[in-house]
């Protein structure tokens, strides 16, 4: 009970000191402490607690973690999200809409670089993301994918690849970014045919146990 309520108030004040990816963990551990009940409250948490992290290795691990405990698929639209995130595509505005439900107010505080935490965890997500899909990019262009000035495409690109969370370098000279995707593009693609099939699969047997009648049909 004590390692439950301390693990709680841990896992708050990180949260609120903006120290996401930690209250993430925190939350997650949490979730395998609690009753039932609270289990689909401390996921969401870590859930949104994950996202709101610097996008990067750590967090694209943790996301792999989070997407792959069943439990998360009880949580509707996030779960959604989620299996966005961890397949590392783009987050469309309607999207980033249905998120911001589920945030508490210091989730949206103003940075001094004037976005909200929320708006530079999806830049930085959408970002890597761009990385996935594209060998290079122009920085206007890339301001434009990411709906931000190309001024401040590349500032976010400079960092996140400075802090090595990013494989790439940027050319001044043409102004663009030089993506350095160790898996591929190609790699990408079958990874996330996979996990498109796997979904597939989940679908199918959730409709077998909820009509029997129709396994002979999926099987063939």
């Amino acid at each position: 009970y004590q390692r439950r309520v301390h693990g709680g108030c841990f896992a708050r004040i990180q949260d609120c000191q903006r120290k996401f990816f930690e209250a993430a963990t925190r939350y997650y551990e949490l979730s395998q402490l609690v009753t039932e009940v609270e289990q689909d409250l401390a996921l969401q948490t870590a859930i949104i607690c994950t996202i709101l992290s610097p996008a990067g290795p750590k967090r694209s691990r943790l996301l792999g973690t989070l997407h792959k405990d069943e439990r998360s698929s009880r949580l509707g639209v996030l779960h959604s999200i989620l299996e966005k995130m961890h397949m590392e595509t783009l987050l469309r505005p309607s999207e980033v809409s249905e998120l911001r439900t589920f945030l508490k107010p210091h989730h949206e505080a103003l940075l001094a670089d004037g976005q909200t935490v929320l708006e530079r965890a999806v830049t930085q997500h959408n970002l890597l993301a761009a990385s996935k899909l594209y060998y290079n990019i122009t920085f206007s262009e890339l301001g434009a994918l990411l709906n931000i000035s190309s001024e401040k495409a590349e500032q976010v690109a400079a960092r996140m690849i400075a802090e090595e969370r990013m494989q790439g370098s940027i050319d001044q000279i043409q102004n663009l970014i030089q993506f350095e995707n160790a898996s591929g593009v190609l790699t990408q693609w079958d990874e996330q045919i996979t996990l498109t099939c796997s979904a597939v699969s989940r679908v199918c047997d959730e409709i077998v146990k909820k009509h029997p009648h129709f396994a002979p049909l999926l099987q063939s």
